[in-house]
């Protein structure tokens, strides 16, 4: 009986170990496509490891329970610490390297190194990434630059000399409608909606795959309204 105190406490430690060591592996096409519903990564690596590793569908059903859970967005606790070690650029600015090549992937039109830097500025979160790279699809690598100075600036200098470097836009601007989103139906959980773009001075109907000319647009019921604001068109700051 004199050991059994020691014996119990190696047992629980291996116990704890492999505990760890069973949790199943993620399947990143299944945490793709999860992410790709709008919910957070870690919400998707937690339900995943729920079901097994790679069961959508039961994911899915598991995240439309647990969403409301205060811990359904927070990290893993042993997964993260342990996938965390092979990741690279490691620090607060370090990226999840199995998102980064689930991306590039999925994508198909974005380097490595493209998509690191978007998941750097969206803080991880895979479909911030996503969104933030099409929207800057104009300029990709210019604004993949300005990301690069600002970190380095706000890096080696405070914020007083880096913002007066920066000549800022606020003030009155002038906008113009260019677009409006319009729904048709009972509710928004049902119906159908419609858009309108203004091109060429003229109004345009996008309806599924009917395109045409509206001559009268349906303005005051809209859903959404889209403005482009008109006194820096052609004339952008320079510093962003």
């Amino acid at each position: 009986g004199e050991d059994l105190v020691p014996e119990e406490e190696d047992s629980g430690a291996n116990s704890a170990v492999a505990a760890t060591s069973a949790q199943p592996s993620i399947d990143e096409g299944a945490l793709v496509q999860l992410m790709d519903m709008g919910f957070s990564m870690n919400g998707c690596k937690r339900a995943l490891t729920t079901v097994g590793g790679s069961d959508v569908e039961a994911a899915m059903n598991w995240i439309f329970e647990h969403n409301a859970d205060p811990d359904f967005n927070d990290p893993m606790p042993e997964a993260d610490a342990s996938a965390s070690a092979p990741t690279s650029g490691g620090g607060a600015g370090g990226v999840d390297e199995a998102t980064v090549m689930s991306l590039v992937e999925n994508l198909g039109c974005f380097t490595a190194d493209q998509v690191r830097s978007a998941l750097k500025e969206s803080n991880g979160a895979a479909d911030r990434a996503a969104d933030w790279l099409f929207t800057h699809m104009d300029d990709l690598d210019g604004a993949i630059a300005a990301l690069a100075s600002k970190n380095e600036g706000a890096a080696t200098s405070s914020a007083g000399p880096s913002a007066s470097a920066t000549p800022l836009e606020d003030g009155n601007g002038k906008y113009a409608l260019v677009g409006l989103i319009s729904h048709i139906g009972k509710n928004t959980g049902s119906g159908h909606y419609v858009a309108h773009l203004k091109k060429d001075g003229k109004w345009v109907i996008f309806n599924d795959e009917k395109v045409a000319l509206s001559e009268t647009p349906p303005f005051q019921h809209a859903y959404m309204y889209l403005f482009q604001r008109t006194d820096t068109v052609g004339s952008p700051n320079g510093g962003y």
